[in-house]
């Protein structure tokens, strides 16, 4: 049996949190941000970025930054210089959101090509934040059209195939999940995998794991032979549509929220298992508030028709 799942994705790089199980103090936090919606972006992805920035600028409000600094040499005509280069780093995670509403603000202005209006997009942001006070674990994926790393792209055309790169440094337990606006679809574990991987799918520190292709060499897991994983496809009935893949791990096991039972089927395509988007939130907000080693990354993907 081969089986074959028919979803929509879309991604951007986002780490997030909530609080400990080791008394680490949660703060209440409020964030703002206002961006430019530009020809090349949707409103979706607009909102995307004032949302994040919004957060970013509530946990620098609480707990600052600090700069992280890159040296390296630069030599011209004969004599050489040193040049520091500072990035910006918080000091502290966002955990949850309390309250998120977004409004638009629109400006007449005038240049050298004629007068116009341009739209801003205003997010502002309540929720819980805490003090990073350990290194987070460095966890690594690319989303690909083709099972290859130079394939790495989060734009997709429509029936376009899905795989995902990922790599740990550290032994640990992993989920995938792609997000719509009212739904959460489980990627990983797959389907047909056995009751040992009901939770999650364990996986090594430095091994290179390819998901979603039914290979020999993609043969990774006991007693769940490969060729019946999930290819993921990726369609739209729409001119294009955006999506969140959430990526969590932890270096101990962690359960699973409660799914839907049945999938749904159209010919030779399937739905995975799922669950409401709401319901979905709250529990990666549980889990990161009470398991400091609980992670889970985010990625957009845009699917064009």
């Amino acid at each position: 049996m081969r089986v074959i799942s028919s979803i929509f994705v879309f991604i951007n790089l986002l780490v997030v949190g909530l609080s400990s199980a080791h008394s680490q103090k949660i703060y209440a936090a409020k964030g703002f941000a206002r961006i430019r919606l530009e020809e090349n972006l949707s409103r979706e992805e607009t909102r995307d970025m004032a949302s994040q920035q919004a957060k970013r600028n509530a946990i620098e409000a609480v707990f600052g930054t600090y700069v992280s600094k890159d040296a390296y040499v630069d030599v011209a005509d004969g004599a050489a210089s040193v040049i520091i280069k500072g990035e910006s780093e918080l000091k502290g995670e966002w955990l949850k959101t309390t309250k998120e509403e977004f409004s638009e603000e629109s400006r007449r202005i005038k240049d050298e090509y004629g007068a116009r209006n341009e739209i801003w997009i205003i997010c502002e942001v309540e929720g819980k934040v805490r003090e990073i006070t350990s290194p987070v674990i460095a966890y690594e994926f690319l989303t690909l059209n083709c099972p290859d790393v130079r394939c790495r792209t989060t734009d997709f055309n429509n029936g376009e195939s899905l795989f995902l790169h990922f790599r740990t440094p550290v032994d640990g337990y992993l989920n995938i999940y792609l997000v719509d606006e009212q739904h959460a679809y489980r990627l990983l574990p797959y389907q047909e995998m056995p009751s040992a991987y009901l939770h999650n799918v364990p996986v090594e520190a430095d091994r290179e794991y390819l998901f979603f292709a039914a290979g020999i060499q993609y043969d990774y897991f006991d007693e769940f032979p490969y060729f019946l994983v999930d290819e993921i496809y990726l369609d739209t009935d729409k001119t294009q549509e955006f999506y969140k893949i959430y990526v969590m791990f932890s270096p101990e096991p962690f359960a699973k929220p409660i799914l839907e039972n049945e999938v749904d089927v159209e010919g030779d395509y399937t739905t995975p298992k799922t669950l409401r988007r709401r319901n979905f939130d709250v529990w990666v907000q549980d889990n990161r508030i009470f398991n400091t080693d609980f992670y889970y990354k985010t990625v957009n993907v845009r699917v064009r028709k």
